[in-house]
This record gives structure tokens, sequence and C-alpha cells, in this order.
């Protein structure tokens, strides 16, 4: 198992989630590369993507990405999440620039006349944590305040609940 420590970004850790293909779902993680990191990455044959300053700060990043189930249909673990003690803090909500360490190996596939080496993620280790809260497009307002107000989404993710759902 390899471990890399870079700063993580676009972390899908509490949710398996896939936006191409639904009935695939996978946790993942992007991490930052440096020089070096980035060396180490294409050394083992994994390929290292830029899409710019706009998606990590050096624009070289790796994705690592683990499915949520295997090919015959059985549910496999998520990523353990764990702080710098080895605590587990699942459900926390990993923001654009958290330091990481992220345990992972290269695995091989092939594909409709495809091949090529993924990193499979295996578990986080959260050093520094940037907390990601979502916007929120609203300021308060005279008016209207209900008797007996819920607690917002904007509430629940600011206390690391992991059941958002934007529509």
């Amino acid at each position: 198992m390899a471990v890399l420590k870079g700063k993580g970004y676009w972390a899908k850790l509490d949710r398996a989630v896939n936006s191409f293909d639904p009935t695939k779902p996978r946790w993942s993680i992007d991490i930052s590369l440096d020089k070096e990191t980035k060396a180490y990455i294409e050394e083992l044959g994994i390929p290292v993507k830029n899409k710019g300053e706009d998606h990590t700060p050096s624009g070289d990043f790796v994705t690592f990405q683990k499915d949520k189930f295997l090919s015959n249909g059985q549910e496999l673990p998520k990523p353990r999440l764990i702080d710098a003690k080895k605590n587990d803090i699942s459900g926390t909500l990993v923001g654009n620039g958290s330091m990481v360490k992220v345990s992972f190996y290269p695995k091989e596939w092939k594909y409709a006349n495809r091949q090529g080496v993924r990193g499979v993620l295996k578990d986080v280790q959260l050093l520094e944590l940037v907390e990601y809260v979502p916007k929120d497009e609203f300021e308060e307002e005279d008016g209207y305040v209900s008797p007996n107000p819920l607690p917002s989404k904007m509430d629940e993710a600011s206390e690391n609940s992991t059941d958002l759902e934007f529509d």
C-alpha cells in the first residue's frame, strides 16, 4: 500500500457519487502534485491530470477513486476518514486545500480495447482541515418569520451533516 501526502480537492468521501454513470457510484479525492510527487505517480503508471489552476493551485493532480460496488454487485466499505491521531472522523466535510495523506494502490485495468493504471483509494488521513461550507445566496430580510423554524441546510452543513440534498 502506498501513501501520498498533499492538498486534497473535490473530495467525495462520505457519499459515493458518479455524475457520468449513477449506476457506478464511487468515492474520490483529487490530490495536488508538486514535481516530486508528480514523478512518483507517473512512475507508478497512474495518469497525472491538469485542468489548470482553477482545479488545483499547481494545475497537476491525481484522482484516487474507490468503487462502491464490485462488478458482481458486492458492496464495498467506504474509505476510512481519520484525523492526525487516527480517530474516526467519518462525516467530516473536507474542503478544497485540506492537507491529507491518502493510502492507495495502483491497479491495472482493461476495458473495450483500452488499458491503463488507476489509483485505487483506500483511506484518507486528514492533517489540516479546510472546512467545506456550501454557499448561501440569501441574506436575512425584514418580513415573515416562522414561529417554529427548522434547522436550515446551511446550519446542518456547518455541523458537518452528510445528508445534504441540493435540487
